[in-house]
């Protein structure tokens, strides 16, 4: 019976062949647009508070390391976590405002959008860090490696919760939580080494370095997770 229902359907509705379609098609312009070209368009749709806040927190690292000599490493470790969230809140931007499946009936597909935001912003971060390194290290007794492991944790263990949350959950709750998530870990880094010292002993800088290298690859895999399931809204 729905069988035969949708048959009658298809019969009534059947929409007539199209006429000199290939000779239309034709006639349209379709201007090309390389992948270098694409990606820098994307550019202009990133948020401007998120560019904003970058410039933030890097001339707020300046300002500490000038005012609050001895402590500005942690300050800058406790910052980096906003710049996690940001990578964070642009990677889940289409479902936050229901926009996923009209940007999949696009040009270019979502999976390429998301690459190319996600990508933007991760140069942009690792620019952020690498200028904010020495400044990290100035007039600290802590060296190079060491510095670098104590501010890029925090920004690890956000971005890989924080990816995690985005392809669990849909809307805005996920935002909300990965906020909250950062505030937890901008109070640890920030506190952590007069609440827990032992653990910032240079006995456990192996443990930290250990932790660190898993975080990124824990962080690259929650990345190509969430590529794969865009692809898969296709």
């Amino acid at each position: 019976m729905k069988q035969k229902l949708k048959e009658e359907l298809l019969h009534v509705f059947a929409a007539p062949d199209p006429m000199c379609k290939r000779d239309f098609l034709r006639e349209l312009e379709t201007p090309g647009m390389s992948i270098p070209m694409f990606v820098f368009s994307q550019i202009g749709y990133i948020r401007k508070w998120i560019w904003g806040l970058s410039i933030l927190i890097f001339m707020a690292s300046v300002v500490g390391a000038v005012c609050f000599s001895g402590e500005v490493l942690w300050m800058i470790s406790a910052m980096t976590p906003l710049l996690a969230l940001t990578v964070v809140s642009e990677s889940g931007r289409s479902d936050n405002y229901e926009m996923a499946e009209l940007e999949l009936a696009t040009r270019f597909s979502l999976r390429s959008v998301v690459l190319a935001r996600l990508g933007i912003l991760g140069i942009e971060n690792l620019v952020i860090l690498s200028l904010l390194l020495p400044i990290g290290v100035w007039e600290q007794r802590l060296g190079i490696l060491q510095s670098s492991v104590y501010i890029l944790a925090p920004y690890l263990l956000t971005t890989f919760i924080g990816l995690y949350i985005v392809r669990r959950f849909r809307g805005r709750e996920a935002v909300y939580f990965c906020m909250g998530i950062t505030a937890g870990i901008r109070f640890f880094a920030l506190l952590g080494q007069d609440i827990v010292p032992q653990l910032y002993q240079q006995s456990r800088f192996g443990w930290w370095l250990v932790s660190a290298l898993m975080l990124g690859g824990a962080t690259a895999t929650q990345y190509f997770k969430l590529i794969g399931a865009t692809e898969e809204l296709r």
